[in-house]
């Protein structure tokens, strides 16, 4: 209410000042550019109102689409940033299950040959420094080999990417059977005998 008092007022007052102006001034050159002067005053008083809400919806406007980049911005940074952990962690999982198949297929022959035993499941344990993947701990399920014949009904070795706490107790190689293929794997594995663990299924 108080903004449209001030436009009137101004209105009022503009129209009195060119009245009296008039009045006052002789009819010359003068008065005429005077009335100019009032006149384009007085029309920007009348248009001030129409300026301020267009000035206010500009600058509302600008805000809004302001706020909906940055939103839009962040929202796509967001899913960015989810769609990178999601491949970096499906890359993680691909190279360790392949370091798991290596590690079974450096040992395969051999562990048949000394031990007639084959691998059916091996987990793994893994730390991280400076960006490289170290072997921490293995927990190896061993079992009798198959013969020859069966040989391609094997079924593809089972890859674990998780040992849960204290799983390696069950994997304690105390037994002497365990214990000689758990230092057969470390030495083939470049690993130290504490760091595997192995249980033969089947067995005490």
């Amino acid at each position: 209410m108080s903004i449209l008092t001030g436009w009137v007022t101004n209105i009022i007052v503009l129209i009195l000042l060119a009245t009296v102006l008039e009045l006052l001034l002789p009819n010359s050159s003068m008065q005429r550019y005077v009335k100019m002067v009032i006149g384009l005053m007085l029309m920007a008083v009348i248009l001030s109102p129409v300026l301020t809400i267009f000035s206010k919806d500009f600058n509302s406007m600008l805000r809004s689409a302001t706020t909906n980049d940055f939103n839009r911005s962040t929202e796509l940074e967001n899913t960015i940033e989810s769609k990178k952990s999601e491949i970096q962690a499906s890359n993680a999982a691909y190279i360790e299950e392949q370091m798991a198949v290596q590690l079974k297929s450096q040992v395969e022959k051999e562990l048949r040959e000394r031990f007639n035993l084959q691998i059916s499941s091996i987990a793994l344990q893994l730390t991280e420094e400076e960006g490289e993947k170290n072997i921490d701990q293995i927990a190896v399920m061993v079992e009798e080999a198959a013969t020859d014949q069966s040989v391609s009904d094997i079924e593809a070795v089972s890859v674990s990417l998780v040992i849960e706490e204290n799983n390696l107790e069950d994997f304690d190689s105390t037994d002497s059977a365990s214990r000689k293929v758990a230092y057969f794997l470390a030495d083939e594995w470049e690993l130290y005998p504490k760091q595997v663990g192995v249980q033969v299924k089947g067995g005490e």
